[in-house]
């Protein structure tokens, strides 16, 4: 007996209890390895397993390289009122990169604590778009507003130059569309670009105010529910094979069917209407209206390649931006940095982690493969989790990953010190692993938890690269603290027939001889 326990009983205890943590270590570990082994990402046609494990990890744009973007809101309100622009405006950026395949970008609120005049704003939006290297492309999706509407065509120039149009046109326009009514102005767009057989230099004189009966209607692109590129194999002459299908919510449906219900209000009555489809101020499209459309759906035709289309069902689908964007500051970068980085950084992992392996299993024998097992275990579980969570691996975020392999190391050294302690004072392996951690374990929770916190805080205050760091060294200690307190738990006490206790014995006897000299 000891401790008023039947030794029997206590081995069962103890092994249906060792069990249990055996069965969490290995779901664990299984959860963590099906987010790396299962393909998620874009992982090139030959590649190698760690190729195609690498990919399902989403890498910075220190590492990857691509584009880096900033803008400005071009807009006069307060500081408060432009930080609650900049979240509505961080959303649409974030459908339209989503939508475009770009779902490794970051978007996010600079705030400048510190006025510095009018050189740097105190608000911006900062757009990361790691992979590509299109500068273009990127500022397509990002820097556009998105701004559609339906407007009436009420004339169409051709004009290598934005054309004159008297005053006297557009009242006399205003008055034929009203009908008698007060006359107003109407804004010129400009139209440079082949659609729908209406050739280049075309302008267009339009309103956006459309013309239903002795009234008028306004359609803009809130009432777009739905946007998709498509693909017109059969084309009818002058179509195209590439447009875009556009769905109505059912005030837009309404509003639309009154829209292509009516011919046009001009006096000469023969004359159809002509109803543009505008995006950022240009006019995509100017088709006639052949017949009324009742159905909600409407179509945007004539577009020159299928990126277009996508493109356009991005900028349609995600909504317009609530402010203009103005660029502040926007480069490419090159990932060669990053790649060099990240070598000499893996090669110098690989070897402190075989120096502190090597370090372990000298020390602390037996106990040090333990230690060594946990120490994969937990970057097993480190990455996975990065995996499964979408978390961005950055640069400082791996020097996160470095530090987190420090602190699973400190806690099994804590243990370890524990569990010597234990046998020195005479107790069996297995009740010396047992009372070591019930004495450590709450040192190693409350260690962890503060610097879990101060992850949370970098996390929530920081930007960029700063969150990257944060948010491998929370997934890290969480890691490391379930390593230390379960996983090594497990391994300890399926070997503790193999730990002698004699070794540690004959330390505290030198120690002693050290101490009577």
């Amino acid at each position: 007996m000891e401790g008023g326990v039947c030794p029997r009983t206590s081995g069962k205890i103890r092994m249906r209890a060792n069990q249990k943590r055996l069965i969490v270590t290995v779901v664990v570990l299984v959860g963590a390895l099906l987010p790396l082994l299962i393909p998620h990402g874009n992982a090139p046609s030959g590649s190698s397993f760690l190729d195609k494990i690498a990919a399902n990890i989403k890498l910075g744009l220190d590492i990857k390289g691509g584009a880096l973007l900033e803008y400005q809101m071009v807009t006069d309100v307060s500081k408060e009122e432009m930080s609650a622009l900049a979240d509505r405006v961080i959303e649409v950026l974030r459908t339209r990169l989503d939508a475009a395949g770009f779902t490794e970008a970051t978007v996010e609120k600079i705030t400048t604590a510190i006025s510095f005049g009018e050189d740097i704003p105190p608000v911006r939006v900062r757009v990361q778009i790691p992979g590509i290297t299109d500068v273009l492309r990127a500022e397509s999706l990002v820097g556009k507003t998105g701004k559609l509407y339906f407007a009436d065509v009420l004339a169409i120039e051709t004009s290598s130059s934005t054309p004159s149009i008297p005053a006297g046109m557009s009242l006399e326009i205003s008055r034929r569309k009203l009908q008698g009514g007060e006359p107003f102005w109407i804004k010129e767009l400009h139209f440079g670009e082949y659609v729908n057989g209406v050739q280049n230099n075309n302008w267009y004189f339009i309103s956006p105010r459309i013309a239903v009966g002795s009234s008028y209607v306004e359609l803009d692109g809130s009432v777009v529910t739905e946007a998709k590129s498509l693909v017109n194999n059969q084309p009818r002459p002058g179509q195209g094979r590439f447009m875009v299908s556009l769905k109505f919510n059912s005030e837009g449906s309404r509003t639309f069917r009154e829209i292509t219900s009516v011919k046009s209000t001009y006096t000469d009555t023969d004359i159809r209407k002509r109803l543009a489809i505008v995006l950022d101020e240009n006019v995509i499209i100017a088709p006639l209206v052949q017949t009324q459309i009742s159905d909600g759906n409407a179509v945007i035709e004539g577009l020159n390649s299928l990126d277009e289309a996508k493109e356009v069902s991005i900028l349609v689908g995600s909504g317009n931006l609530p402010v203009e964007l103005s660029a502040f500051n926007k480069r490419v970068l090159s990932p060669t940095l990053g790649r060099d980085i990240i070598t000499a950084s893996l090669w110098a992992g690989i070897g402190g982690l075989i120096l502190i392996m090597i370090y372990m299993l000298v020390i602390y024998g037996k106990m040090g493969i333990v230690a060594d097992i946990a120490l994969l275990y937990n970057g097993v579980l480190l990455m996975g989790m990065v995996s499964l969570t979408g978390s961005i691996l950055t640069l400082p975020g791996i020097a996160g990953i470095v530090l987190t392999i420090g602190m699973t190391v400190d806690g099994n050294v804590l243990i370890f010190e524990r569990i010597k302690e234990e046998l020195q004072l005479g107790k069996t392996t297995e009740n010396a692993i047992d009372s070591a951690f019930s004495k450590v374990v709450w040192t190693i929770f409350d260690a962890n938890i503060t610097t879990i916190l101060a992850g949370i805080v970098l996390f929530y205050f920081g930007t960029g690269t700063v969150k990257g760091f944060a948010i491998t060294l929370i997934i890290g200690v969480i890691g490391a603290m379930f390593t230390n307190i379960v996983v090594s738990r497990t391994v300890l006490t399926a070997m503790a027939g193999g730990i002698k206790p004699e070794r540690y014995l004959k330390t505290k006897k030198v120690n002693e001889g050290r101490e009577a000299r």
